[in-house]
């Protein structure tokens, strides 16, 4: 999977705690997720919540969730046409599986409840 399809995943998959910088870092195994969360915004023209958080060191860092249910809709369309490219075009992500209208419901509940 891209960088890019990863984010979109810990945002959907996991819609209260989305993600953060030093998460990517350990869990997603790069540096920052500010650049593909700018190009999400960019290219969906969403808005993805910022918060400021801060590490037991005094560090500070960025958690990025999705407060709107529409653009849940946006992000996984995009994922399920990158996936498609990637399966289709470059052989790839044969084991990923699409997002589903189920998963999309699931995150919209976990967010108003």
């Amino acid at each position: 999977m891209t960088r890019l399809m990863m984010i979109i995943c810990q945002l959907i998959y996991k819609p209260l705690e989305g993600v953060s910088e030093k998460e990517t870092y350990f869990k997603v195994h790069f540096l920052n997720a500010r650049n593909e969360i700018s190009e999400l915004e960019r290219t969906l023209y969403i808005q993805i919540h910022k918060e400021r958080e801060k590490t037991e060191a005094g560090r500070h860092y960025t958690r990025y969730t999705i407060k709107n249910p529409d653009h849940f809709v946006k992000l996984v369309r995009l994922f399920n046409e990158k996936l498609r490219y990637q399966q289709r075009e470059r052989n790839r992500c044969h084991d990923v599986r699409p997002i589903t209208i189920d998963d999309v419901t699931s995150a919209i509940r976990q967010i108003k409840a």
